[in-house]
C-alpha cells in the first residue's frame, strides 16, 4: 500500500488517536484491533485507530506532536504492518541577515519548492548548521507558508534525505558543518540527495578512463610544477587555471600568449572586475608567479583553452545542460541553456556579468541557422551529457542531478568544461520559469523514489 494522503486535525482529545480509511486496515498489523503503529521519519508512536469511510487521515494534536508531523498532504506507505509517513527532506543551508531573505539568494528557490513539495506529498524543510538535536532526533527548522507569505520556525523528525545547499565550509560555520555532516552520514537513512562525484581532478580522471567520455575532454593536467603550466601554454597558447575544489568561477585565471615578444597576458576576476597583468616569459618573475599562485597550497588544474563559439562573434559562450533523475530513476535533459560571457569577463558565470539564453536560440543566431544541423548538434550534446552522467554514477553511486558545462567550437566540436554536482536555478529563472518548476519537481520525485515513497 502506497500513496498520498492529507493529514487533518482531530480536535477535542489529548490522546494519541488517528482515523484511517477502512481499506488500509488489512495492510496494518497490531496486537490489538484498535491500535496501530505510526512512523514519521525517525519518530514512532502507537495510536488508537478508528477506521472510517473517509479518504482523509485525522490525528489529534497530541499524536502529531509526538510524530512532529505537519498538517497537509504527505506520502504514506505500509511497511511490515506499520504506517509510515514521509519522505522528510531537509534543505541544509546557511542563514543570512538580508531582510526578507533568511537564506540569501536561495530563499526564492526554497519558497518556490515548498508548495510543489506538498502537492507531491513530500515534507520539505530548511535547517541550518547546529539546529538538529541529534540525541533526541528532532530538527528545529523553517518552513514557508505560501498563503501567509512568511517563514515559520517549527520542529520536524530527522530528515530521511538531505539536500546540501552550502558551498564549501565558511570558517565561522566549519565546526558545526563538520559535526552535522558526520551525524548525517550516521543517522540520516538515505544520506545526501547525491553522492559526491569528487573534486575536479577526480572527475577528470574518471571520465578520461572511459572511451564514451574521453573524447569530450580538453587536455587537462594537475599542476605540480611551473613547467607543467609553461608546457601546456606553449602547446595551446591559451590556458585556464582553476582550483580543483573551486566553485562559481572563483580564483580562475586565463593565461594567453598574444604574440612574439609580448609576454604572457594574465586575466583574473576580483570583486566582480576583470584584472589584467603582463609578465615576460621566460623570466624569474614569471616563474615565481606560477610557483606562488598554482604550486603552493591549493591544488590547481590547468586546462587547454578552447576556441569557443562567440555570440555575435564577440562574447564567448558556453552551455549548461541540467541533467536530472525522475521518479523512475531515469536520467533526463531538463534544460539546455547557453551562457554568454559579460563584457571583459573570463567566465560566463551569471554572477560575473554573464547572461542566460536558450541554447537553441543562441545556436540559431550564431552559425547554426540550419534546423537539421542545429538539431544534430543538440542531440550530440544530449548524448554526451547522458554518457557523462552514466560514467560518473557508475563510480560514485546514487546521483540525483548534475549541471554539465560544455564548450562548443564554431565547427560544432564539443568539449566538456566541467561538471557541477549542485547546479543552481538562476539561469532557468531568466530563461524558462516553467522548466525551473519542472527541475524542482524532478528533485522531489527522485527523493520519493530514493526513499521508497
Amino acid at each position: 500500500m502506497k500513496g498520498i494522503c492529507e493529514i487533518q486535525n482531530w480536535p477535542g482529545s489529548s490522546e494519541l488517536v488517528v482515523t484511517l480509511p477502512g481499506d488500509w486496515g488489512p495492510h496494518l498489523a497490531s496486537n490489538r484491533q484498535d491500535q496501530v503503529t505510526l512512523r514519521a521519519g525517525n519518530r514512532k508512536a502507537a495510536a488508537h485507530v478508528v477506521y472510517t469511510d473517509e479518504a482523509e487521515v485525522q490525528m489529534t494534536q497530541a499524536l502529531r506532536s509526538e510524530l512532529c508531523l505537519p498538517l497537509g498532504k504527505i506520502s504514506v506507505k505500509a511497511v511490515n504492518g506499520e504506517l509510515r509517513f514521509g519522505p522528510f527532506v531537509g534543505l541544509y543551508a546557511l542563514p543570512a541577515k538580508t531582510p526578507g531573505k533568511p537564506f540569501g539568494e536561495l530563499t526564492a528557490l526554497f519558497q518556490d519548492m515548498m508548495p510543489l513539495a506538498e502537492q507531491a506529498g513530500v515534507s520539505v524543510f530548511v535547517f541550518v548548521p547546529g539546529e538538529i538535536n541529534w540525541g533526541d532526533g528532532i530538527v528545529s527548522c523553517y518552513v514557508y507558508k505560501p498563503r501567509e507569505k512568511h517563514w515559520v520556525r517549527t520542529k520536524r523528525p530527522l530528515p530521511d534525505l538531505v539536500m546540501p545547499k552550502i558551498m564549501g565550509q565558511p570558517p565561522q560555520w566549519r565546526d558545526l558543518i563538520r559535526r552535522d555532516l558526520l551525524q548525517i552520514a550516521k543517522q540520516v537513512p538515505y544520506g545526501n540527495f547525491s553522492n559526491a562525484t569528487g573534486h575536479k581532478w577526480e572527475v577528470h580522471l574518471t571520465l578520461e578512463q572511459n572511451e564514451a567520455t574521453r573524447r569530450f575532454l580538453p587536455e587537462t593536467i594537475l599542476v605540480r610544477t611551473p613547467r607543467d603550466v609553461d608546457d601546456l601554454l606553449e602547446r595551446h597558447r591559451i590556458v585556464y587555471l582553476k582550483p580543483s575544489y573551486g566553485t562559481q568561477g572563483k580564483r580562475i585565471y586565463r593565461l594567453s600568449l598574444p604574440g612574439q615578444g609580448q609576454g604572457v597576458r594574465i586575466q583574473y576576476m576580483q570583486n566582480g572586475r576583470t584584472l589584467h597583468r603582463r609578465l615576460q616569459r621566460p623570466g624569474s618573475t614569471w616563474q615565481r608567479f606560477l610557483q606562488q599562485r598554482f604550486c603552493a597550497g591549493r591544488a590547481y588544474l590547468a586546462q587547454q583553452g578552447i576556441d569557443l563559439l562567440a555570440d555575435r562573434g564577440v562574447r564567448p559562450v558556453d552551455f549548461r545542460w541540467l541533467m536530472q533523475k525522475d521518479g523512475a530513476n531515469v536520467w533526463h535533459v531538463t534544460a539546455r541553456i547557453a551562457r554568454v560571457g559579460g563584457s571583459g569577463s573570463i567566465t560566463t558565470n551569471l554572477h560575473t556579468g554573464g547572461r542566460a539564453v536558450l541554447a537553441d536560440d543562441l545556436l540559431q543566431s550564431n552559425g547554426f541557422a540550419d534546423a537539421a544541423v542545429r538539431s544534430k548538434l543538440l542531440d550530440s550534446l544530449d548524448e554526451a551529457a547522458h554518457s557523462i552522467c552514466r560514467v560518473l554514477e557508475a563510480k560514485a553511486g546514487r546521483i540525483g542531478e548534475l549541471g554539465i558545462d560544455f564548450g562548443v567550437t564554431a565547427e560544432g566540436r564539443i568539449y566538456l568544461i566541467e561538471v557541477n554536482p549542485r547546479p543552481g536555478r538562476q539561469m532557468l529563472k531568466q530563461t524558462s520559469p516553467g522548466v525551473r518548476a519542472l527541475s524542482l519537481l524532478r528533485n522531489l520525485e527522485y527523493a520519493k523514489y530514493t526513499t521508497g515513497f
